[in-house]
C-alpha cells in the first residue's frame, strides 16, 4: 500500500531537536486513522528535507500498535496509533491536495 509521509521536527524540554514521522492509514471501512511512524533500526527512515513524501510499504514488513493514554486536560481515555515499518520503497510523487476544495 502507498501512504504519505509527514516529517515534523520537536525538541524536548532540555532542547534537544529530533524528528517524528506522521501518516495517516485508511481502513477498509473507510474511516481514517492517524498515526505516528516509526522505522526499524534496519530500515532508515526517510530525509526530513524529502517530506513529505509517498512510500510504499507491503503489509507484510509493518505492523500497527494501539497505546491507550489519558488526556490530563479532558480526563479523556484516547487512543493512539503506531505504524513500525522494517522496510520500505519509495512511491510515486507526493501532490498536495489540501486546497483542491477550495475557490481561487
Amino acid at each position: 500500500m502507498e501512504i504519505s509521509i509527514f516529517a515534523k521536527n520537536r525538541k524536548t524540554k532540555e532542547g534537544r531537536s529530533f524528528t517524528v514521522y506522521l501518516s495517516t492509514l485508511t481502513k477498509k471501512d473507510g474511516t481514517a486513522v492517524p498515526c505516528s511512524v516509526k522505522f526499524n533500526q534496519t530500515c532508515q527512515p526517510p530525509k526530513p528535507e524529502n517530506c513529505p513524501m509517498n512510500i510504499i510499504v507491503d503489509k507484510e514488513h509493518c505492523n500497527v500498535s494501539k497505546r491507550r493514554y489519558l488526556n490530563e486536560s479532558t480526563g479523556e481515555v484516547l487512543d493512539a496509533f503506531t505504524l513500525w515499518v522494517n522496510q520500505y520503497a519509495a512511491g510515486g510523487e507526493y501532490v498536495d491536495h489540501s486546497m483542491d476544495e477550495f475557490e481561487d
